[in-house]
């Protein structure tokens, strides 16, 4: 894997991100809408969001646009098994 970081002007931009989602959530739930999963890609980066356990998702940021966002699902589904199984062992 590869992680490059950057300096940003806002160090608030994860919770301001967490909350947007959030808000989201909450209002998929008012409206009685089933969320699964939400993908947004413009020339500077590509975000998805997946349901990952039966409590969770997983956010992915990814910035190099050579990355298909098809490969980010395919690594979450690879890693969903083994978090479920994590949280088995914790109930």
């Amino acid at each position: 894997s590869n992680a490059v970081r950057a300096a940003h002007a806002d160090v608030h931009r994860h919770e301001k991100v967490s909350n947007i989602i959030k808000q989201f959530k909450l209002s998929c739930s008012k409206t009685q809408a089933q969320f699964a999963t939400m993908q947004v890609r413009n020339a500077h980066y590509s975000a998805l969001i997946e349901g990952f356990t039966s409590t969770t998702y997983a956010m992915v940021i990814v910035s190099d646009p050579r990355v298909q966002p098809a490969t980010t699902l395919i690594n979450i589904e690879a890693s969903r098994a083994h978090f479920e199984s994590l949280i088995a062992q914790l109930i």
